[in-house]
């Protein structure tokens, strides 16, 4: 049996990552290399921004891609165009590769005008020249100027006979009943503001006698102004009384006492809340670790824990010791191509870091036994 060195295998998949990384970028540009298919030609003097890949339709279906474009270098003027299309499909000789616009964005394809089918001599065969032409995407969804200028005359007539139809007063869903009822509504707010005039008219009488009314209360207020300062004398000189007798002080001073007092009993009351919360947090933490709950309670209950901690300590040793001994170990990379084994793994008995791990293993067991 044949056996392949990694090698080989490493060269083998480059070659067919290679290969499809080839198939995929013609694959992309439009060309099928596992497909037969047949070339034609076409020259432009504007391809109007065609590109490589574009599709190319015959009524809609696509039948082929743009493979390549270049400068026609006999004039230096024309674009060549080469056509990749479908093999199996008859192409007339007359056939007519015109360039469209695919939409607003400015896409560009190829739309294969054939006038009808061919037999013979009249089929054009793979490397033939076909006709160019191109059209705007305006024409292409419209049609040709004659049937643009026929479409704008119905949308003309259209527009005409909607107008007239909207503007008609006895249609119901035209806006000309609408203009009708807005005149009918302007005439109603025309009536509307005449009687708010005639009512503002009738009421001035009684807004004026308001207004008299108002006068004849200034001036009984004005007449009494003397009444009303001898009343304010007398309460100005109760004020100065209750000034002099300091009242007010002893009241803040009370004031001031009863506060500091009340602050004093918050801050006792918090303080018990407080220290009766941690009393309760620390009693739950006690009770917690001698059931044995969560880390360190499994370390003051837990004697698996207890033992797996200490093998990984003597692990770990031992990984420190072959460090120690065998730096070469960790210091390089080896990578295995040609099936070389490493040195396998030697247990130090001369060591002294080994013969104390030993000794403390006997001690953990005779302890364990008299246990």
């Amino acid at each position: 049996m044949l056996k392949l060195t990694n090698e080989t295998k490493i060269g083998i998949l480059a070659v067919v990552a290679i290969g499809l990384a080839i198939w995929g970028f013609q694959f992309l540009k439009g060309i099928n290399m596992l497909g037969r298919s047949q070339t034609f030609y076409v020259k432009y003097d504007n391809v109007d921004q065609l590109r490589p890949s574009s599709p190319i339709f015959i009524n809609g279906l696509q039948v082929g891609t743009v493979m390549e474009m270049y400068v026609d270098p006999e004039d230096d003027k024309s674009i060549i165009v080469t056509l990749n299309i479908e093999a199996g499909l008859d192409i007339p000789k007359d056939t007519r590769a015109t360039i469209i616009g695919l939409s607003l964005m400015g896409g560009k394809a190829i739309e294969l005008v054939i006038t009808g089918p061919c037999t013979g001599d009249d089929c054009a065969v793979s490397g033939d020249y076909l006709l160019g032409a191109s059209k705007g995407f305006l024409e292409t969804v419209v049609g040709s100027p004659e049937e643009m200028d026929a479409y704008t005359e119905r949308l003309g007539n259209s527009l005409t006979t909607w107008y007239d139809s909207i503007a008609d007063p006895n249609d119901p869903k035209g806006i000309g009943r609408t203009l009708v009822s807005l005149e009918k509504s302007m005439a109603n707010l025309a009536v509307m503001s005449a009687k708010i005039n005639r009512l503002l008219d009738a009421s001035s009488a009684g807004i004026s006698a308001t207004v008299h009314n108002s006068a004849e209360i200034t001036k009984a207020i004005s007449e009494s102004r003397e009444d009303m300062q001898k009343t304010l004398n007398n309460l100005a000189a109760v004020s100065e009384q209750l000034k002099n007798a300091n009242l007010g002080e002893s009241a803040g001073r009370a004031t001031a006492a009863i506060d500091s007092v009340a602050v004093a009993i918050a801050d006792l009351r918090n303080t018990l809340n407080t220290t009766q919360h941690t009393m309760m947090r620390v009693d739950t933490l006690a009770g917690r670790l001698i059931d044995g709950e969560g880390m360190a309670g499994k370390l003051l209950t837990d004697e698996a824990l207890y033992e797996n901690l200490v093998r990984s300590s003597r692990q770990l040793q031992l990984l420190v010791q072959d460090l120690r001994l065998n730096p070469s170990r960790y210091n390089t990379v080896r990578v295995k191509l040609l099936g070389k084994n490493k040195k396998p793994y030697e247990i130090p008995t001369d060591d002294p870091a080994y013969q104390l791990l030993i000794d403390s293993l006997e001690r953990d067991y005779n302890d364990k036994i008299k246990n």
